[in-house]
C-alpha cells in the first residue's frame, strides 16, 4: 500500500535529507518551504529519483491560514497520512539581553506553535493510517549541555520535546507513535550561517566522541528507523544524535 509523509521544512538540510531517505523507505513526500522554492524543486527531484511522488507545498508552519491551505491541498490527493515530520526551525546566535523581542517570538512561533498547529491539523489524516505517526525534529539543546546565545530556541526544543510525549500519550487510542530526534551540531546552511569560521566547525569536530559533527543523513537515517515497522515500538522517546556530545 502506498505511504504519505509530510516534511516541514523540507528544501534542504535535515528536512531534504529526510525526505530523500523516505522516498528510499517507499514514501511519496508532501514537502513543505517556506522561502527556498528552489531548494524544494530539489528536493522533490531526489525523492521522485527514488522512484515516488514529491508534491510541493508553500507555507509558514507557523500561520495557521497557511497550514490549512496545505492540508486542504494534501487531502485532495489523500485521504491519510502516514507520517508527519515537524522539522521546520529557525535560530538567531544572539544573546538574551540583545535579543530582539520579535525575532525571540520568530523562533517561538516557528520551532513550537508551528508544530502543534501542523499536528493537530494532520491528526485527522493520521487517524486513517493503520500506522500513523509524528516524528518532531528537536535538538540537543532541548534536553543536553547549553550553550550561550540559545536563549529561546532551547526553550522552544525542550518544549517540543514534552508536546511529543503529550501527543504519545494522547494519541495512542487511534494507534499513532510520537518521537521526537534531538540532533547535535550538524552541518546545515542554517548553522553554517550562525557559526562562519571553519575553526569552529573543527574544534567542535575534535570534541565530539565520534571525532566529526553530525550530517543530515544522521538525523534522515534515525527518522527511517522510527518510520519502518521496526521502529515499531519506540514510542514517546528523545532520541539522540549528537555522536555523544552530551558526554563531553
Amino acid at each position: 500500500m502506498k505511504k504519505y509523509a509530510l516534511v516541514t521544512g523540507a528544501s534542504k538540510g535535515i528536512g531534504q535529507a529526510i525526505s530523500v531517505a523516505l522516498s528510499a523507505c517507499g514514501y511519496d513526500v508532501f514537502i513543505n518551504y517556506n522561502t527556498d522554492k528552489n531548494g524544494a524543486k530539489e528536493t522533490k527531484t531526489l525523492v521522485e529519483a527514488n522512484g515516488q511522488r514529491g508534491y510541493i507545498h508553500k507555507g509558514d508552519v507557523s500561520n495557521l491560514s497557511d497550514m490549512k491551505i496545505l492540508f486542504e491541498a494534501i487531502a485532495r490527493r489523500t485521504d491519510r497520512l502516514d507520517l508527519l515530520v515537524n522539522n521546520a526551525g529557525t535560530d538567531n546566535d544572539i544573546l538574551i539581553e540583545d535579543y530582539p523581542f520579535d525575532k525571540m517570538k520568530r523562533v517561538l512561533d516557528v520551532n513550537l506553535w508551528g508544530p502543534m498547529i501542523v499536528t493537530k491539523l494532520a491528526l485527522p489524516l493520521l487517524k486513517k493510517s493503520e500506522s500513523g505517526q509524528i516524528v518532531n525534529i528537536s535538538s540537543r539543546m532541548g534536553n543536553g549541555k547549553l550553550i550561550e546565545g540559545v536563549g529561546p530556541y532551547a526553550p522552544s526544543k525542550a518544549g517540543l520535546i514534552r508536546f511529543t510525549k503529550c501527543c504519545a500519550l494522547e494519541f495512542r487510542k487511534y494507534g499513532i507513535r510520537a518521537n521526537a530526534v534531538c540532533p547535535g551540531l550538524t552541518d546545515t546552511d542554517l548553522n553554517r550561517s550562525l557559526f562562519p569560521d571553519q575553526n569552529f566547525w573543527d574544534e567542535m569536530a575534535e570534541k565530539n566522541p565520534r571525532g566529526r559533527v553530525g550530517y543530515p543523513e544522521d538525523v534522515a537515517n534515525v527518522v527511517s528507523f522510527l518510520a519502518s515497522d521496526k521502529g515499531g515500538y519506540v514510542n514517546g522517546e528523545a532520541i539522540g544524535v549528537n555522536g555523544g556530545s552530551n558526554l563531553v
